[in-house]
C-alpha cells in the first residue's frame, strides 16, 4: 500500500513539471528577441512627445492663496476663521463640512495673515469667521480660484 502511494506522489510530481515546463514554454520566456512577441496586438506605444498640452496647462497640482485679514473695524473680540471648500456647500453654512476646514485659526485683535496650499480640485473657497460675541452671526466671504498658481485674498 505505501509503495502505491509513493508512485502516486511521483506521478503527480511529474504530471505537475510537465505542466510547468509547458506554461512557461509558451510564454516566450527567450530573451533573444529583445522584446515580447505579442506587440502587434497591443495598441502603439504613447511618449511624452505625444501629449497635447495647452498652454494654459501650468501642470501643478496646487495653488497657493496668501490670506490677509483685519476686520478690526468690524470687532477686536476673541475671533475664529475656517477656510474650507465650498464645492459642496455653496455658501450654506449647514452644508460645510467643518473637519474638513484647509485651515482653523485665531485672529488676534482682528488680525491674521495665512498661507494656504490648496488642490486644484478645490475651485472655490469660503471663509467663516466666528466672532465671539453674543448673537453675532459668522462672515462668511468666498474666493473663486482664478487659475493662477499663487492667489491673495484680503478680508476686511
Amino acid at each position: 500500500m505505501n509503495n502505491i502511494g509513493n508512485i502516486m506522489n511521483r506521478l503527480v510530481l511529474i504530471l505537475v513539471l510537465g505542466l510547468l515546463t509547458a506554461c512557461n514554454s509558451d510564454s516566450g520566456g527567450s530573451d533573444s528577441g529583445g522584446g515580447s512577441n505579442s506587440s502587434g496586438s497591443s495598441p502603439s506605444s504613447m511618449s511624452v512627445l505625444d501629449l497635447e498640452i495647452s498652454t494654459e496647462n501650468r501642470l501643478t497640482s496646487v495653488y497657493t492663496v496668501d490670506i490677509d485679514v483685519d476686520i478690526s473695524e468690524i470687532s477686536t473680540k476673541d475671533a475664529f476663521i475656517s477656510v474650507c471648500d465650498n464645492s459642496t456647500a455653496k455658501g450654506d453654512l449647514s452644508k460645510v463640512d467643518f473637519d474638513m476646514c484647509l485651515l482653523k485659526g485665531k485672529l488676534e485683535q482682528g488680525v491674521g495673515s495665512f498661507d494656504l496650499r490648496v488642490a486644484n480640485h478645490c475651485e472655490e473657497l469660503v471663509t467663516i469667521i466666528w466672532i465671539m460675541e453674543q448673537d453675532r452671526d459668522p462672515l462668511i466671504y468666498t474666493l473663486s480660484h482664478n487659475n493662477e498658481k499663487e492667489s491673495s485674498w484680503v478680508i476686511n
